[in-house]
């Protein structure tokens, strides 16, 4: 198989690269994966495993996935067990990890992981935080708050829900924005008096 992304060669324009995510978004809203197609992917990433997967075996299950189809990674991500969320999270191509998010079998737990990732891309953070259920969770505000690779405006919105605490590190903090750090800061007083 090619190692070049799906849909992108190194001869075409600017123009044709970005047509290639909105068919890929598309893509994603109507994808409903049968179960010919379930049957096609690797069982090894769909069902939960009997047992601790060995190092060997999760580089060897990552490099099959970095070579798939996007389409192909998209249907995974949907199904996929935790071993083959883990890896598809950090693909390159934003749809994939927007997909992950919509797994049915996602916890709570790993999107707080997930939330603290800086190698994800903006959607994906905002995509978590319009999610009902998660962003109710205080682990999933302070974990978006706190990733420098947060959207601003996201976090300067969550920043409200945030304890005195938090607030006091996120002012401290050299990780995130100066703006959003002054925020926390000048939120903090005012709660204080």
């Amino acid at each position: 198989m090619s190692t070049d992304p799906p849909g992108l060669k190194k001869t075409e324009s600017k123009e044709e690269r970005q047509k290639v995510p909105a068919e890929e978004f598309d893509l994603l809203e109507a994808l409903h994966v049968t179960e010919e197609e379930k049957a096609q992917l690797p069982q090894d990433l769909i069902l939960d495993p009997q047992k601790e997967f060995t190092p060997q075996e999760r580089e060897f299950f990552s490099q099959n996935l970095i070579q798939m189809s996007v389409p192909k990674k998209i249907r995974l991500a949907l199904l996929g067990n935790q071993e083959a969320r883990n890896v598809l999270i950090r693909d390159p191509n934003k749809v994939v990890p927007l997909a992950v998010l919509r797994n049915p079998r996602l916890s709570e737990d790993e999107v707080i992981m997930y939330a603290q990732l800086r190698s994800l891309p903006e959607d994906v953070f905002t995509a978590m935080a319009k999610h009902k259920t998660w962003i109710k969770n205080y682990q999933v505000k302070l974990a978006l708050v706190s990733n420098p690779k947060a959207p601003l405006s996201l976090a300067l919105k969550l920043l409200d829900h945030l304890h005195d605490r938090d607030l006091q590190n996120i002012s401290r903090s050299k990780n995130v924005s100066y703006v959003l750090a002054r925020s926390a800061a000048r939120l903090l007083f005012t709660r204080r008096g």
